[in-house]
């Protein structure tokens, strides 16, 4: 069992579900939720040698990337489109490449790996949403 602190400033709702899913799923063991100086904070142990918590963690990441991204906000439609991803070799990449970050880090900010950290998943996102709203001007002109 690995220990692992996930903290967030705007994230805290995401953060709370998503260790109580993995809570009741058996993939952690929650030590301890907590506020400080503005940063939300989850602390706890797990099994760093199971997929399933990688998967769920990518999933939460994945979330807050879209949430991130200004045209896909407010757009249900466009939010599953931008899920689509999850069926392509980039979101394998990152999913291994947050395998890798885990297995040596033992805190993560939420919104700081998801900006820097996924740059070519964010990159991939953002050249979606412009071939989207390409395709939406040609429609309108035609």
């Amino acid at each position: 069992m690995k220990q692992l602190t996930i903290c967030t400033r705007r994230y805290n709702q995401q953060l709370e579900d998503f260790a109580a899913c993995a809570k009741e799923s058996g993939s952690i063991t929650m030590l301890k939720l907590d506020w400080d100086g503005g940063l939300f904070s989850a602390c706890f142990k797990y099994d760093h040698t199971r997929l399933a918590f990688v998967k769920e963690l990518m999933s939460l990441l994945v979330d807050i990337t879209v949430q991130e991204n200004p045209i896909y906000q407010h757009s249900p439609k466009l939010q599953s489109i931008a899920y689509d991803l999850r069926k392509t070799p980039l979101y394998q990449a990152e999913q291994d490449s947050l395998a890798q970050f885990l297995k040596h880090s033992r805190v993560m900010h939420l919104e700081g790996y998801a900006t820097f950290r996924m740059a070519q998943y964010r990159e991939k996102l953002d050249m979606m949403s412009y071939t989207l709203i390409k395709k939406l001007k040609l429609n309108q002109q035609d």
